[in-house]
């Protein structure tokens, strides 16, 4: 339709619908979702002309207080409060340790670690609830809503440090079949640690009853412990007599957030893939290259063959030009010769 002259439009979208993420947010407190639009001029071809938008809608949580007071003949008191900033979290994919950096590329049986951080040491974290999705609709839980796994081959348990602001866990990279993406995204339950806040929710005790171990897999916890923060083991992986429980003080009323965090995604190439891990292998060192248009080369060609032919001609003309001055001195020197046996 057209609005004074100019061509105007709408799209609606539906929530759940054209991989829209939904994304539970700590700061600003509310429900976000997402989802990239992408407007194509073409049905076959990737042009110019096209566009992509990424378009995020953000439902705040309105958060009203009712009070009243009432009149009693006790001693005034004055109620003192105070609420504790929500941390900003994260959750990252790091190859070979910890603190490794991260990760964008990788192929399938690499070492890889799953980092998730709350910037605080006044909350406690519970990693949670934890999918794999392959960027087109697909995914598979592996983290239940307890917080322990579903498949030891795919990802263990997580790890939590001390502070209980941060988990990790090992891992080797895998990914969907005829996929090149793999994402991960999880819910964590936030708790103030203070007078007990986080007994019974974090770390949680998971049972290792029934729990089918794979040759192909490694565990590699020696490796994660030199890294440099030290972090202690809270949830002993080893220990075989785990079961999973709840303390009665769980049960009580606790001051808890839950949130989304979902990880960057990983382009993940096939094992036997060579020249794909040679291609990841340079993309993972991040080696300086200059592109240039088919246009630009042809005109470099060009310039340095006109450059070369240049030179070529030059440096012929001085030798022509060297050859003939020595002639002319060779005949200048014979003429004077002669002419001097004539007069003597």
């Amino acid at each position: 339709m057209l609005d004074n002259k100019n061509p105007i439009g709408g799209i609606t979208l539906s929530h759940g619908q054209c991989d829209m993420n939904r994304q539970r947010m700590i700061q600003p407190e509310g429900m976000q979702f997402s989802t990239v639009l992408i407007i194509s001029f073409h049905p076959l071809f990737i042009t110019k002309l096209d566009r992509a938008f990424h378009i995020r809608c953000m439902y705040r949580e309105i958060v009203q207080a009712v009070s009243s007071g009432i009149e009693v003949s006790a001693i005034a008191t004055q109620a003192v409060e105070y609420e504790y900033p929500f941390p900003n979290c994260i959750y990252t994919i790091r190859r070979d340790e910890i603190d490794g950096p991260i990760l964008k590329y990788a192929r399938v049986g690499e070492q890889i670690v799953h980092r998730w951080e709350c910037l605080s040491d006044v909350y406690g974290l519970l990693v949670h609830n934890c999918y794999v999705e392959d960027g087109q609709g697909e995914k598979q839980i592996i983290i239940d809503e307890n917080g322990c796994h579903t498949d030891r081959a795919v990802l263990g348990d997580p790890t939590y440090v001390e502070s209980l602001n941060m988990a990790y866990r090992e891992s080797l990279v895998f990914k969907f079949a005829d996929r090149v993406i793999v994402r991960f995204q999880c819910q964590i339950r936030l708790c103030i640690k203070d007078a007990g806040g986080c007994i019974g929710i974090t770390p949680p005790m998971c049972s290792d009853e029934n729990e089918q171990t794979n040759g192909l897999f490694v565990t590699t916890v020696e490796s994660i412990v030199h890294h440099t923060i030290k972090t202690k083991n809270v949830t002993d992986i080893q220990s075989k007599k785990r079961r999973l429980m709840r303390s009665p003080v769980s049960e009580r009323s606790k001051h808890m957030v839950d949130a989304d965090l979902i990880s960057q995604p990983v382009y993940v190439l096939d094992a036997d893939d060579e020249d794909g891990d040679e291609n990841s292998y340079q993309l993972r060192q991040g080696t300086p290259e200059v592109c240039v248009s088919n246009t630009l080369f042809s005109i470099l060609i060009c310039i340095m063959a006109i450059a070369f032919l240049a030179l070529t001609a030059s440096a012929i003309w001085l030798m022509h030009r060297s050859s003939g001055n020595t002639v002319s001195e060779y005949y200048k020197k014979q003429y004077t010769n002669h002419v001097c046996a004539l007069n003597f």
